[in-house]
């Protein structure tokens, strides 16, 4: 156990101890309600969750490590973080999705700097988001602008990350 998993277990046991005080119906509407998010049929979290860490697991199993090193390994260079750019922008989905599956390919040996441009693509890039929220809401003039400032940013963070690990030799 770690301490994040500690402190969000103290929080949890005061947050609900105090409200059990104050009206112990809520205690009982707040786990029901937790249920309802993790498990329901359609819109449960738990679902995703299992399924990333069950394809996170299996990928470190399939992907041969020598394919993963050439293509997206510690030296692939450029080749490398631009993968790792292009697979972040395509991955839809939040964190219980990707982080897991990143884990998955940062075992089979992918380099800093690919998991670095993927977090930066992801995060800064997203397809799913730009479709289906930046460019019915804020037009297309807006989404050209910000994707062509934002493009290079995965690039240079990824060489950057791969060179501060170098020379701290962190990897």
């Amino acid at each position: 156990m770690n301490w994040t998993m500690v402190g969000f277990i103290i929080a949890v046991i005061v947050l609900y101890a105090t409200v059990y005080f104050v009206n112990p119906k809520n205690v009982k509407i707040a786990f029901d309600s937790t249920i309802y998010q993790l498990f329901h049929p359609q819109q449960g979290f738990a679902y995703l969750i299992i399924a990333a860490f069950l394809i996170s697991s299996m990928l470190v199993l399939i992907l041969p490590k020598e394919l993963i090193s050439s293509w997206l390994g510690k030296e692939s260079g450029l080749r490398g973080i631009s993968i790792g750019t292009a697979l972040g922008a395509v991955t839809p989905g939040g964190p219980f999705l990707t982080f897991p599956i990143l884990v998955g390919f940062w075992k089979a040996g992918t380099g800093i700097g690919p998991i670095i441009a993927y977090l930066t693509s992801w995060s800064l890039l997203g397809l799913q988001r730009v479709l289906v929220w930046e460019l019915p809401f804020l037009g297309p003039k807006f989404v050209f602008v910000r994707i062509g400032i934002s493009l290079l940013i995965p690039f240079i963070l990824g060489f950057l990350g791969q060179w501060v690990f170098d020379v701290l030799k962190l990897g």
